[in-house]
């Protein structure tokens, strides 16, 4: 989580080696990124913020073209591919051209693509943006599903706290390109906003970054509850 600029989309692009990190190393999966990010990229499934597509070519096709690039068995992705459009209440789009799809079911087809793709890691940028109230849901309990039944791990990034108090188990807070806190759910709000809600927590946490008094007195608050 960040404010805009706070270097969310960077950090994903330096994890799949779009980009390379100016210090450091970055490790994903056991493997050095800057040194193998083709390997890397066979590991993980990826939602950039940007979701193209063939525009004359129907959500069946592009879906379909997708996943066969990448070596996934075709009708084992034609059965994902429409097990996860009923989830969406999409399947009516299967023929549908590309161009025809409105902002919010371009979203979801990219999504789609890339969970019939991914492997043990899924790297989602923004993944409900442009969806209504109703499928923005259906997506969360998608996402649920791909690691409760499963196993993956999702790394999200996302500005839309109800997405992020209903999935996240951890939350890491980026501010002007430096990680201030990471922590549990309920951590974040002990440490930003302690007896509020997440969201003011989060809000606090962009509007005023992470204090080094406050680091002291959530230990002081640990030490006097030991």
């Amino acid at each position: 989580m960040g404010p805009n600029g706070a270097g969310k989309t960077t950090t994903i692009r330096i994890l799949t080696g779009i980009l390379k990190p100016a210090t450091g190393k970055v490790v994903v999966q056991g493997v050095l990124v800057t040194k193998n990010p083709e390997e890397i990229r066979s590991k993980i499934g990826v939602l950039s913020q940007f979701t193209a597509g063939y525009k004359d070519f129907s959500t069946k096709d592009n879906i379909l073209l997708f996943t066969s690039i990448i070596g996934v068995n075709k009708e084992n992705a034609h059965n994902k591919m429409v097990d996860l459009l009923t989830k969406l209440d999409m399947l009516d789009k299967l023929d549908l051209e590309f161009n025809k799809l409105s902002g919010g079911e371009k979203r979801a087809i990219g999504l789609i693509r890339t969970i019939i793709s991914s492997k043990e890691l899924v790297i989602l940028d923004e993944p409900t943006t442009g969806l209504d109230i109703a499928r923005a849901k259906k997506v969360r309990d998608i996402l649920r599903d791909l690691v409760v039944k499963e196993n993956k791990t999702i790394l999200m990034s996302s500005h839309i706290t109800s997405d992020l108090e209903d999935l996240a188990t951890h939350a890491g807070i980026l501010k002007e390109g430096k990680l201030i806190f990471q922590g549990t759910k309920q951590e974040v709000i002990e440490t930003f906003a302690p007896g509020d809600s997440f969201e003011n927590a989060i809000i606090y946490a962009f509007e005023n970054g992470y204090q080094k008094e406050q680091h002291n007195a959530h230990e002081r608050n640990e030490l006097e509850e030991n």
